[in-house]
Formats: structure tokens, sequence, C-alpha cells
């Protein structure tokens, strides 16, 4: 019997051992796994130009838009075929029925050689000096004046009946169509430049202070994917509306396919340029207790968390001025809002 117990207890031990030794080696083993590596997008940071910028968004326009009015009532003879059909400078875009106007430019002519001939006549067979006071009286007696005066009133209503483009272009508007009856004032159509473009914004009058005529201007367009055009600034308003307090900007843009006016378009005006700063991509910058901060890469794989100060900013960078950051670094820029310090991670760019 007192075997047995000896017996019991020593095994009792041994598995004690055997239990203590596999938990130790379990505990080693937990020690020694890590949490996988967390999947992050980076960015380089580099010394380069960063361009500070103001913002806005407006829409493209053509520098040149002639609206075509009627000037005389009458039937619609002559309009355009189509929207976007191109005309040339002087050429005939409306025309209303003037058979009453033509012919009564042709009386006029008419009495205007008949004058004229007897103008000449008496001056040709005048005794005495012909003094430019004589030539006026010869003028006023033999109606010459009276038919100069009727004629040019006649050739104003008559070329009144008929609507010229104003310089090269294209039809952007038709309102009215051959057989139709207008009036004075009557918007016929509308033609605009498409290969002189602009756009218009208006601008707080604290950022129009940074704005001057000459300016680069980086313009992105949404309904040409995204296409960034470079523009320069035209002109920018002297005076600042009252009541918006703000003042108008205008920008030039390079003619390219497909670009339309009534396009929004997004506008970065760039009022300074920072050489040779420590820049990297805004989407980098966090803020953690109200500072900012970025996560860098470390060599070995690991998030380090940096507060840093930013200067600079534009164009979706900005400068960093102080901070553990250096130039090749790699900044954390998504996947990093829930990191923490020292957490391992694996960059998927």
């Amino acid at each position: 019997m007192k075997n047995r117990s000896i017996l019991l207890i020593l095994g009792m031990l041994g598995l004690a051992l055997i239990v203590s030794c596999g938990g130790e080696e379990e505990e080693v083993e937990m020690e020694s796994l890590e949490p996988s590596p967390l999947p992050v997008l980076a960015s380089t940071a580099s010394i380069d130009t960063l361009f500070e910028v103001v913002t806005s968004t407006g829409r493209v326009a053509s520098a040149r838009t002639q609206s075509l009015n009627a000037q005389i009532q009458g039937e619609v003879v002559q309009a355009p075929g189509f929207v976007g059909e191109s005309i040339s400078d002087g050429e005939v875009v409306f025309r209303i029925a003037s058979g009453e106007h033509a012919s009564r430019l042709s009386g006029a002519n008419s009495a205007y050689r008949s004058a004229e001939a007897l103008y000449e006549f008496e001056c040709e067979n005048y005794r005495g000096e012909l003094t430019p006071e004589v030539q006026n009286m010869l003028r006023q007696t033999t109606g010459l004046a009276d038919a100069q005066t009727s004629r040019a009133s006649a050739q104003a209503q008559y070329s009144n009946s008929a609507m010229t483009a104003g310089f090269d272009g294209v039809i952007s508007l038709i309102n009215a169509r051959e057989g139709m009856i207008v009036y004075p004032g009557t918007v016929l159509g509308e033609i605009i430049d498409p290969w002189n473009l602009q756009v218009k914004i208006n601008l707080d009058e604290r950022e129009l202070a940074d704005c001057e005529a000459g300016q680069r201007v980086y313009v992105s367009v949404p309904s040409l994917n995204d296409t960034t055009l470079v523009g320069v600034v035209a002109s920018v308003s002297p005076v600042i509306d009252p009541a918006l307090r703000a003042g108008e900007v205008i920008i030039d843009l390079p003619a390219i396919p497909n670009l339309r006016t009534g396009a929004t378009a997004r506008i970065e005006i760039v009022i300074a340029l920072h050489l040779d700063e420590l820049i990297i991509p805004e989407e980098a910058i966090l803020i953690r207790d109200d500072r900012d901060m970025v996560f860098v890469v470390t060599d070995d794989g690991h998030a380090a968390w940096q507060y840093v100060t930013v200067g600079a900013e534009g164009r979706g960078f900005v400068s960093i001025i102080e901070g553990e950051v250096s130039d090749g670094d790699q900044v954390i820029t998504s996947g990093h809002y829930s990191l923490a310090h020292d957490a391992p991670v694996a960059v998927v760019n």
C-alpha cells in the first residue's frame, strides 16, 4: 500500500513536470509571434519645388461672343443650318426680307447720281473762285447734300436686314429659322470663337491680392478625364464688388480638341514658388493631440510616429520645415488612420 502511494505521487509529479514544460514552450512560442503587417500605401519624401496656389472653380467660355439681333421687322429668309456650323468673318448669318429696303436704296442711289452730275456741272461752269464755301453752297442748291443723306439712310436700313459675323467662329445658338417673322431686338442667334477660350472666376479679396497678370495657372477639366491644361492669368479686376467682397480673374486657356464652352474647370493659380523644399503628399498628414504628424516606414517594416511642422502647401503637397522626416523616407499616405506607433506594415503600392 505504501509503495502504491509512492508510485502515485511520482506519477503526479511527472505529469506536472510535463505540463509545466509544455506551458513554457507555448509561452515562448506566443512571445515570438508578431501581428501580421498591415497593408498601406506610401510615398517618398523628396527635395523639390512646391507650387503654392489659390484654388477656385469656374466654367470655360469663349473670349469672343457675338449676339445677332434683328434690327428690322420682317420675315427671316436666310438662317444657319445647324449649331456648330463654321462661319467666316463678314459672312451673312441671318437675313430678313428687305424688298422695300432694296427698292428704297435703289431710288436713293439714282437720286444721288443725278444730284452728283448736276453738282459737277455747276462746279465746272461756275464763274469765279471755287472756294470751300462756294462748293458747300452748290451742294445745297443742287440737292447733293440731301441726296447723300438719303442714300446713307437707305444703305443703313438695307444693311440692317443682314446680320454678319464679326469674326471667324461657329454658330452656338439658333433661335430663328427661315419663314419666321421677327421684330427689332429679337435675338436670332449667337456666334462664338471656339479657338480662344477663357475661364472667369471670382476670388475673395484676400486671394485676389495675391494674383496678377501673367501667373501660371493649372486648369483641370473633369469632362476631359481630368486633363490638366496650363493657362495664364490674363487680367485681374482692379475693383472689388462690395456686395460679394470679391473680384474677377480672367484666365486664358490653350486650344485643345473637345474643350467646349460651358465645361467645368478647376483652377489652381500659382501665386508663389518654394524652391528646394522637403515635400510630401498632403494625404500623409494626420492630426493627433492637436498636432500634425506622419507615419514613416522604418527599415524593418514598422510605422514610426513622427510629429512635424508643416509649411507651405499646394497642388496636393505640403512642405515639412521641422520633424524627423528626411529626403528619401517613405511616408504612409493610406491605411494609416488607425495605425499605432511601431505597428508592422507592408507597403503595397
